[in-house]
């Protein structure tokens, strides 16, 4: 199998990587990685699809995986390869760089072939460049007055709730460098909070931070999270696009937060990066769109550094 692009080819019978007429060895594992990724764009490989195939018959976490899609670019860019290479599809798996992926298509249409990727049981196409992938569109029915009503009875036990645990804990207003300091390091450099409504997906970037000193708060609504900012300081806010019904939740957390003259920079994490939502985050204050956790950790460390 010959996978072949404008700025390199790789051979998989010689296991060869030829960059500009710079061969270098590459692993199978490395070039299994790119023929599936290759086989399946326009779609994404699973994490579980990836450890699968290219760890057969040997259990690994996808720690491993991540090492390997981590090294793989590394190797590219030591053989002079500069461009993107995979991306990554944030809590689900990798994909191959939309550049790449388009050359394929053009070579196949070219050669009046079809590729046919492997479709996955319930595929996912983006529709609208500020709908997020995670949680479709839905008709929500105006709520009635017993719902309203309900709705503000329970925002106000939540605040009673976590006023409760800071004071009971020895936290007060008037002493902010102990916020939350009960799940902080000792020597925290600082903090972020993290607004997601599947916390589980981010636990690798969660680990990789918390490495850095850097104290990780996750909250799964965006009237929790305005109501720590108002109380807390973070370095910087992350978060999802779509949760609990709502497909641009993200962006209007964004907002909410600029519209109370809060400028803490924000990050939007999600699956795809399209010009209109990088527009829509951009004029509505928001510092980026996120979608792969490398370049989240050089954003996040920064704000870091500066302080330091």
């Amino acid at each position: 199998m010959l996978l072949s692009f404008s700025e390199f080819s790789i051979d998989s019978e010689t296991l060869e990587l030829n960059v500009d007429g710079h061969c270098l060895a590459i692993d199978e594992r490395n070039m299994t990685l790119l023929a599936m990724l290759a086989e399946r764009y326009p779609d994404y490989c699973t994490k579980q699809e990836c450890l699968a195939l290219i760890w057969q018959e040997t259990i690994v976490s996808d720690m491993s995986l991540s090492k390997l899609v981590s090294d793989t670019r590394k190797l590219f860019c030591k053989a002079g390869y500069q461009g993107p290479l995979i991306q990554t599809v944030h809590g689900r798996g990798y994909r191959l760089e939309h550049q790449l992926g388009k050359q394929l298509l053009a070579q196949a249409d070219k050669n009046d072939d079809v590729i046919e990727p492997i479709k996955m049981q319930a595929p996912e196409q983006v529709i609208d460049s500020c709908q997020d992938k995670k949680a479709p569109q839905q008709l929500v029915s105006q709520p009635s007055g017993w719902e309203l009503l309900a709705k503000a009875l329970i925002a106000l036990l939540l605040i009673l709730g976590l006023f409760f645990q800071f004071w009971q804990g020895g936290v007060s207003s008037s002493d902010p460098m102990r916020q939350l300091a009960y799940s902080e390091p000792h020597n925290a450099v600082g903090r972020v909070l993290w607004v997601d409504d599947h916390p589980e997906n981010n636990l690798v970037e969660k680990a990789y931070l918390e490495q850095k000193n850097i104290g990780v708060y996750n909250t799964v609504t965006s009237e929790e999270a305005l109501m720590l900012l108002s109380m807390y300081h973070y370095q910087a806010v992350i978060s999802d696009m779509g949760r609990h019904g709502d497909s641009l939740a993200g962006l209007k957390l964004l907002q909410a937060i600029r519209a109370k003259g809060n400028k803490t920079p924000f990050y939007l994490y999600t699956y795809v990066e399209s010009p209109g939502l990088v527009d829509a985050v951009y004029e509505s204050g928001g510092q980026a769109v996120v979608i792969d956790s490398e370049s989240l950790y050089q954003l996040l460390l920064s704000h870091f550094e500066a302080e330091n």
